[in-house]
C-alpha cells in the first residue's frame, strides 16, 4: 500500500504527494534576427570559422563510488489497527551514516510507530538492530543508531553556496531492489520552497528533478564533492521530475540537537503569521503590502510581553528585511533559545522596534 500525502494549493491546484517510503500489506514490501556575415576584405586573410564542441558531463562514478557506503537501508516493522483486529506490518526506506559509531539520519515517516528496526549496510551482510534515538515531527526527520565503529560516514555541505541549476546526486534504496541504493542524477530545480505536509512543515526545501522514488525517503542528496545538501523526503506523485529534500541547513541542526538531546529545541516568538500580498492588505486595510502579517499572539509569549499584537505588519527581523512568512521563520530558526532578536514592524502608519528574548517553542507546537 503506498501512502499517499496530500498537498492542497489553493486556487490553482490540488497536488498529491506520496512520501518517498513504502509500505506493504500482507508481507514485505518495499518503499511510489538573422545573423547577416560582414565581407572580409580582399586584402586580410580569412579567419576560419569554428565551433566550440560542448564540454562532455564529468562521469559521477567515483562520487557513487565514496558515497555508497554510506546510504542504509531501513526495514521497520509496525502495527496497523483495523476495527477488529491488528496486522503486523513493513515499511522501508533509507538512510545515511553521518557518524561513525553509528548514528543515522533519516525521515520521521520512515521509522515512526516501528516497533522493530532493521539496517543493513551495502557492503555488509550483517542486519543490525536499530535504536530510535529522536524523531522530529515538524521537520520529518528522526536519528536512529546501530552499535558498532568505523562505520563509513558522509558529512553536511555549506548549502549557502547551493544554487539553482548545480548538478546534484540523489540515492536511496529505489523499491527495495536488490543489489544496493539507486543512483540517479538531476540539478537544484529551485531552492526555499515552503509547503505542509500532514504534521510536518517544511520551510528550507531543496525541489530538484533528480528522480526520486518510493524507498529513497531519508536517502541523501548529494553534490558534486559527495557531500550531503539535502534529505530526500517526498515527491508530487501527479508530476513529473519534481522531488524534495530537507535542505542541510535545517538537517543539520535537527541531527545535532537529536543526537544531544534526543528532542529539537527551537526558539519560540508566540506568534503565527502569514504573507502579505497586496490583495489581503486591500483587504484588511494595510498601511503595508509587504512584509508578514502577525494573525495571533499567544498570551504571555515573548511577542506578547514586548507589545506585538495582531495586525502589526513586520517588515525586518535583525535587520534583514522579510517579505514572506517561511522566510522570517527560518531565520528565527538560525537563533538560539536565549537570543535577544531586534523585529521591527509598522502598526497602521506608525514603525516600531522591539527586542524580544527567545524561549523555547513548547512542545506538541
Amino acid at each position: 500500500m503506498i501512502r499517499i500525502r496530500v498537498l492542497v494549493l489553493p486556487v490553482v491546484l490540488l497536488l498529491l504527494f506520496v512520501s518517498a517510503c513504502d509500505t506493504a500489506s500482507d508481507q514485505t514490501s518495499t518503499p511510489t534576427p538573422t545573423i547577416t556575415a560582414t565581407p572580409t576584405p580582399a586584402t586580410q586573410p580569412t579567419a576560419t570559422p569554428t565551433q566550440s564542441t560542448p564540454s562532455p558531463l564529468p562521469s559521477i562514478a567515483g562520487i557513487v563510488e565514496r558515497v555508497t557506503p554510506a546510504v542504509v537501508y531501513i526495514s521497520v516493522e509496525y502495527i496497523e489497527f483495523s476495527f477488529f483486529t491488528q496486522y503486523l506490518r513493513t515499511k522501508s526506506g533509507s538512510g545515511v551514516l553521518l557518524s561513525s559509531d553509528g548514528y543515522i539520519l533519516t525521515n520521521n515517516h520512515v521509522v515512526e510507530d516501528a516497533r522493530n528496526i532493521e539496517v543493513l549496510l551495502p557492503d555488509d551482510d550483517h542486519i543490525y538492530q536499530a535504536e530510535l534515538i529522536g524523531a522530529d515531527l515538524l521537520s520529518d526527520l528522526a536519528v536512529i543508531k546501530i552499535e558498532g565503529q568505523d562505520f563509513p560516514t558522509l558529512s553536511f555541505a555549506d548549502t549557502s553556496k547551493l544554487r539553482i541549476g548545480d548538478w546534484v546526486i540523489a540515492l536511496g534504496n529505489a523499491l527495495g531492489l536488490e543489489g544496493g541504493p539507486s543512483v540517479t542524477i538531476g540539478i537544484v530545480s529551485n531552492l526555499e520552497r515552503s509547503f505542509t505536509l500532514e504534521e510536518s512543515t517544511f520551510y528550507d526545501v531543496i525541489q530538484t528533478d533528480a528522480a526520486i522514488n518510493p524507498g529513497n525517503s531519508g536517502g541523501p542528496l548529494v553534490d558534486l564533492e559527495g557531500k550531503v545538501v539535502g534529505i530526500n523526503s517526498a515527491i508530487i506523485y501527479t508530476a513529473q521530475n519534481i522531488g524534495f529534500a530537507i535542505n542541510a541547513s535545517t538537517a543539520r541542526r535537527v541531527y545535532e540537537d537529536l543526537v544531544q538531546y534526543g528532542r529539537v529545541t527551537r526558539p519560540y516568538l508566540g506568534v503565527t503569521l502569514q504573507t502579505v500580498t497586496p490583495a489581503l492588505a486591500t483587504e484588511l486595510g494595510l498601511s503595508r503590502n509587504r512584509g508578514v502579517l502577525v494573525r495571533s499572539v499567544v498570551p504571555d509569549s515573548p511577542a506578547a510581553g514586548e507589545g506585538i499584537e495582531v495586525g502589526d505588519v513586520i517588515t525586518h527581523f535583525q535587520g534583514q528585511e522579510v517579505s514572506e512568512a517561511s522566510q522570517l521563520i527560518k531565520l528565527l530558526w538560525e537563533y538560539d533559545v536565549g537570543d535577544r532578536v531586534g523585529i521591527t514592524f509598522w502598526r497602521g502608519e506608525q514603525q516600531h522596534e522591539v527586542w524580544v528574548t527567545l524561549v523555547e517553542r513548547p512542545e506538541g507546537l
